[in-house]
């Protein structure tokens, strides 16, 4: 650790400031999801979100899956003047944080591999699709897809409603009853990251969709725009015993709802087999790598 002038001063992260965050993240131009205020809202708790003011400059803490405290710059360092990117980087030789986290990509070179170890890991890693690809499952690799929806609309008499404040009881149902049948722990899953996300829907700018099968609500989808032209689907959950439910409302909702969007991002698996076996699946076009930058000690 070296010695530093900061003075940091911390507040948690709440939807007071959200107009402060959101005219930052807007001009970041990055298809990460952490990049949405929507999605670090509804994971401050699990992540421990602080907004750090210090030296006239603002920053994001957090705290990673794997219990790494991390730094996370609020500006697109491509347009970012050389003081904040200098506070940045004091901040993580200082020993305060771990490491500054998540970078896309395109900013590694605002780091030299002679000052700073950079890595990232697999779990972190957010999948990517083309919009053609989710709206067409073009290909023999996603012929089953195809036929999944072939057979829900077979068997079903489908309707799409826009999440306004009448289908959100249906919602909160649906959401009950795929915590039920999950197998996870509350506190394990992301049901209480999605109750806040019906909840705040329209103050955290979010859109989505309500999905019906034969009159009953049968699955929901929501998200939001990003940077890079990209939409990112916070949160899709159906009822799984209407086969086909998943394929149908990712295809239907990339259709309908994401028309201005070039990427969708279906974000992380976390580690967790099934979602990787599912993400994997659609076979995704671009794995985006969140980096981590460490200093070299």
């Amino acid at each position: 650790m070296t010695a530093t002038r900061l003075q940091l001063q911390k507040s948690r992260l709440g939807l007071n400031n959200r107009e402060q965050v959101i005219s930052k993240l807007k001009n970041t131009d990055t298809a990460l999801s952490e990049y949405c205020f929507a999605n670090l809202y509804l994971f401050r708790d699990k992540h421990d979100y602080h907004i750090v003011e210090t030296d006239g400059f603002v920053f994001l803490s957090g705290l990673s899956y794997n219990g790494e405290h991390y730094i996370m710059p609020l500006e697109n360092l491509e347009n970012s003047s050389e003081a904040y990117i200098s506070v940045l980087k004091e901040l993580i030789n200082s020993g305060f944080y771990h490491c500054i986290f998540p970078i896309p990509e395109k900013w590694l070179p605002f780091f030299p591999e002679e000052e700073f170890r950079i890595e990232f890991l697999e779990d972190d890693s957010e999948y990517t699709y083309t919009r053609e690809k989710l709206a067409e499952y073009p290909g023999r690799k996603l012929s089953k897809k195809r036929n999944l929806v072939s057979q829900f609309l077979r068997e079903h008499n489908p309707e799409i409603r826009k999440i306004d404040k009448d289908t959100m009881k249906p919602i909160l149902e649906l959401l009950q009853l795929w915590q039920c049948r999950s197998g996870q722990e509350m506190g394990d899953s992301d049901y209480n990251a999605c109750i806040d996300g019906v909840k705040f829907f329209s103050e955290l700018g979010l859109s989505g969709a309500l999905f019906m099968a034969d009159g009953e609500p049968s699955g929901f989808v929501m998200g939001e725009y990003a940077g890079e032209s990209s939409y990112v689907i916070h949160f899709a959950k159906g009822n799984i015993e209407k086969k086909g439910i998943y394929q149908y409302m990712f295809q239907a909702y990339v259709r309908e709802f994401c028309g201005e969007a070039r990427i969708i991002n279906l974000e992380q698996d976390m580690g967790l087999e099934g979602l990787r076996k599912t993400k994997r699946s659609y076979q995704p076009d671009r794995m985006l790598h969140k980096y981590r930058i460490y200093p070299k000690v």
